[in-house]
């Protein structure tokens, strides 16, 4: 029985090898004639190329046999010259200039406008009776050169808060808690450092200017966040 078993296990074996010997003839005949009909994916055929005919040029004769350029001579014209008369140039008559007759005539004297100055004590950085740390801004009182307030004067508050162009107006007026003549504007909610950056001057009912900037500087301290200036009119 052991016999007959290795004997079909040796048959089996012959078999295999001999048929991997003819896989590897099939293979080889295809490596070295891949156009083989034992090929299954046979390369594509290359198509032929067509030769067309080369051409013949024909020359073209476009002048006749024989050709002969002839010269055409423009006629000969003579100019013809008309003299013209240059007429003569007007006779200028003189005139006389008279100059007119002028009277000078006697004007105004401008009255001087009144021109403010802070006063000594200004500026001054006070804590802001009416007002707690929330609050910093500018105010005083204007006062005439004898002394009496003055109503009716724009102050205006200018300069650069916190890198920003500022620009606040108000009017001198009576009531206020510096007294009549008095002014204030709020510049922020609450107190700031800067330096001189701010002015504040007076303007008259038409606009005029009657004082100069006066800068000023801010700090960050609620007990400096009013700053006073006063004005006086100097004297004539």
């Amino acid at each position: 029985m052991a016999r007959s078993r290795d004997l079909v296990w040796n048959i089996l074996t012959a078999l295999f090898l001999l048929a991997t010997v003819c896989i590897l003839g099939v293979v080889a005949v295809i490596f070295v004639n891949p156009n083989s009909s034992l090929n299954p994916f046979p390369q594509p055929t290359v198509p032929v190329l067509m030769q067309l005919p080369t051409p013949t040029p024909t020359p073209v004769n476009r002048l006749p046999p024989t050709w002969t350029p002839t010269l055409t001579q423009p006629p000969t014209s003579t100019p013809t010259i008309t003299p013209t008369r240059t007429p003569a140039p007007p006779t200028a008559t003189p005139t006389r200039f008279t100059l007119p007759t002028w009277t000078p005539t006697a004007t105004a004297t401008p009255t001087p406008r009144p021109s403010y100055i802070p006063s000594s004590d200004s500026p001054a950085w006070v804590p802001s009776p009416n007002h707690d740390c929330s609050w910093m801004g500018v105010g005083g009182q204007v006062l005439d050169a004898a002394g009496n307030p003055v109503n009716g004067i724009t102050v205006f508050l200018g300069g650069k808060y916190e890198g920003k162009p500022i620009q606040l107006t108000t009017t001198t007026t009576s009531g206020t808690a510096f007294g009549d003549g008095g002014y204030e504007i709020k510049l922020a909610d609450d107190p700031n450092s800067t330096k001189e950056t701010l002015y504040v001057q007076l303007y008259a009912s038409d606009g005029a200017p009657v004082s100069k900037q006066i800068y000023f500087r801010t700090y960050d301290d609620c007990q400096k966040n009013l700053i006073q200036i006063n004005f006086v009119e100097k004297g004539q």
